[in-house]
């Protein structure tokens, strides 16, 4: 399988390395990631159909302490983008694209994608009942400022 759904918790919607870094760290990882994948989907190989690449973060769940982890940043097209988090896809009316994507990358039919949206979007709904820690340690010596404390962090103590 080429292209994987990650769903969000949703728990853990709106909290992102983009809301817990300056702009100008962000903006830094993010080219850094596009350099890296020589600004071609790193899924797909696309060059963004038109569209600028975006960078989207590879989260690591640890089912039993309740860590969401940060293992890394990956340059993708939109549409390969749309299929990571297929619960905003159906939110915002972009699923059946992303399906229609998800099919085409990966070589499946119609029950094979069925299948395979039952199972994660199984997952997600266990993932959703807790709530999640926050780990982006994997940021260490990459010249970002890690804030001291993570907005999630602030909003499980109520500041």
């Amino acid at each position: 399988m080429k292209l994987t759904i990650e769903l969000v918790p949703q728990t853990c919607f709106f909290s992102n390395l983009r809301s817990n870094l300056s702009k100008k760290d962000w903006d830094m990882l993010r080219q850094q990631c596009y350099f890296r994948a020589n600004y071609r989907c790193e899924i797909c190989h696309s060059t963004g159909n038109g569209f600028s690449l975006e960078c989207h973060e590879i989260w690591h769940y640890d089912d039993e302490t309740h860590v969401q982890s940060l293992t890394g940043l990956v340059a993708l097209c939109r549409d390969c983008h749309r299929v990571k988090h297929m619960a905003l896809a159906r939110k915002m009316g972009w699923h059946y694209q992303a399906e229609e994507h998800l099919a085409e990358i990966n070589n499946w039919n119609q029950i094979q994608v069925s299948r395979y949206l039952d199972l994660v979007f199984d997952v997600f709904e266990q993932r959703s009942q807790h709530d999640w820690k926050l780990d982006i340690s994997w940021l260490a010596g990459m010249g970002v400022t890690l804030p001291d404390m993570l907005d999630r962090d602030a909003q499980l103590q109520g500041l």
